[in-house]
């Protein structure tokens, strides 16, 4: 998936860019934030349709938080999100074209030996969502904390790994039953793990911190 299905919209960041504004100017800024999440950008001659006003004759506190194209205008938070989200599903694209890593030995020998347990994986198949969509929805709650995903990318990948070669069952053998509130009280605790092409971690792990962290990963 693309695109998002519903809008990212931070109380906290709302409330601050209508801080000046008045109940009906809010409500005008709320539509157009709606819309620009539907379609990035607002014509300008539609704008009457949506709003019963002229892009001309709103206030400046609107105006100032959209970005004005000429012949249409975007809203600057919406755009920002877009654009990050988007970002993110390229790399994902691009590194499952590329067969994404591959298994440990560790994982590789869970998973064959849970091939013996294949009707317990096939019950609990329906609350399993795809690594895409499991990515996805931690990239939500890493951008609401502010967090840049990409150093975590390696232990949400295992851990996904992990409980689906256990099952669907968490470090303490209990099944899943909503995996976005697990993965939600889970993400505080992951590490950044580092592969070999981001220099950020500057050797920070050794080889046997590495097999240290995967054994955590797995509790």
């Amino acid at each position: 998936m693309s695109k998002l299905p519903y809008l990212q919209l931070f109380p906290a960041d709302f409330l601050e860019d209508a801080m000046m504004m008045s109940n009906e100017e809010a409500g005008i800024y709320i539509k157009m934030i709606c819309q620009s999440h539907i379609q990035k950008e607002i014509p300008k001659k539609r704008l009457p349709f949506l709003a019963q006003i002229e892009w001309n004759e709103l206030s400046s506190f609107i105006q100032d938080k959209f970005i004005d194209t000429g012949e249409s205008v975007v809203n600057k938070r919406v755009h920002k999100s877009i654009v990050k989200h988007e970002n993110f599903i390229e790399k994902q694209r691009i590194n499952g074209a590329k067969g994404g890593r591959p298994k440990t030995q560790k994982n590789l020998s869970t998973s064959i030996s849970n091939s013996n347990t294949i009707s317990n994986t096939n019950t609990n198949s329906k609350k399993i969502p795809a690594l895409t969509e499991f990515l996805d929805y931690a990239n939500i709650i890493y951008s609401q904390l502010d967090k840049d995903i990409e150093p975590f990318l390696y232990t949400i990948k295992a851990k996904y790994q992990t409980w689906k070669d256990d099952g669907w069952k968490n470090g303490h053998g209990k099944p899943i039953k909503n995996w976005k509130n697990t993965l939600n009280n889970t993400l505080p605790y992951l590490k950044p793990i580092y592969d070999d092409k981001n220099k950020n971690r500057n050797n920070d792990y050794t080889d046997a911190e590495y097999k240290s962290i995967e054994a955590k990963i797995r509790s």
